[in-house]
């Protein structure tokens, strides 16, 4: 069983291997064929920037990679183009099943324009379709781990409605917990306040002392009120990219560490059924020579990639 938190730009792209041999895929960025191109950003260099961030990964070519032909599971957490890029080409490459989706009236603005707008129109396809893939509409009343040990935390029914509203689609944003071999995994789309106000009400004891946090919004502060970590308390706390003056740091150490796909590239979860543990794999040689946790730097080949072992947490 494995989560890979792939290095894509300013998006997220996460993938799941379960236990059951079903494939989830939530969101995705930087997905386009395995033989196009596209020029890369480059940031300048300072002490302690890994700058990971200047070779992001597609995620189409590492699905294949991986040997994977079909998903179970396709999760779009919100509709937003940075959670989608790459939706078609997704879909024209593999067999996918199932397609999680929120009742939203969103319409494409024009800050998200510049995206693929073949992915905007794709998805308005997949919104009316009445064939496959399955289209779950679904909220935290309907859904409580009988899919692979997925819960849904938030959206609510209720906060559907008021982001539909207010236009504020950030809030809508799918929160999912992954309990699985003893460990909590959150995964957290570009949740906000109202969603960690509606978990913490409903789900404190649920959520408590998680073992990894995938970030909200990326690790951005976003003006965000961050008191939902004092209940969470996550061990390590992975962050997307963005500039680094945009994320919150402190906040997210407060109660254990933190990995940004700027420093360590793709980050790999993987469990160890042997040992009981929850080991954290890197991509960047160099984070893991300069962070790792053992007497000697342990490697694996992984979808056709050498990860380094950082960590591991135990039961």
């Amino acid at each position: 069983m494995r989560l890979h938190f792939l290095n894509v730009k300013n998006g997220d792209c996460s993938i799941i291997e379960h236990s059951s041999g079903n494939k989830t895929i939530i969101d995705i960025s930087n997905g386009k064929d395995c033989n196009s191109s596209s020029a890369m950003s480059f940031e300048s260099a300072f002490m302690g920037n890994y700058q990971q961030k200047k070779n992001p990964d597609n995620p189409i070519c590492y699905l294949k990679n991986l040997n994977i032909k079909s998903i179970h599971r396709f999760v779009l957490t919100h509709p937003d183009m940075d959670h989608m890029d790459g939706l078609k080409t997704l879909f024209d490459n593999f067999n996918i099943t199932n397609f999680w989706d929120t009742n939203n009236n969103k319409s494409l603005p024009i800050f998200e324009s510049f995206y693929n707008q073949d992915d905007w129109s794709f998805y308005k396809k997949l919104k009316s379709s009445t064939k496959t893939p399955k289209r779950l509409y679904l909220t935290d009343e309907n859904n409580h781990g009988e899919d692979d040990g997925l819960f849904i935390l938030a959206p609510s029914k209720d906060i559907i409605k008021k982001a539909n509203k207010t236009e504020k689609y950030n809030e809508l944003s799918y929160v999912i917990l992954w309990i699985t071999n003893g460990f909590k995994i959150m995964i957290s789309g570009d949740s906000e306040n109202l969603a960690w106000e509606h978990i913490i009400q409903n789900y404190s004891s649920f959520v408590s002392d998680i073992d990894i946090l995938l970030a909200p919004h990326h690790g951005r502060k976003s003006g965000r009120d961050f008191s939902f970590l004092d209940v969470l308390k996550p061990k390590y706390t992975l962050l997307g990219n963005a500039k680094s003056e945009h994320l919150e740091y402190q906040q997210y150490k407060k109660y254990g560490k933190t990995i940004t796909n700027n420093q360590a590239g793709n980050i790999i979860l993987e469990f160890n059924t042997n040992d009981k543990d929850l080991d954290i794999y890197v991509e960047n040689k160099k984070y893991a020579e300069d962070n790792h946790k053992f007497q000697t730097l342990n490697s694996k080949i992984i979808a056709k990639k050498t990860y380094y072992l950082l960590d591991a947490i135990n039961e």
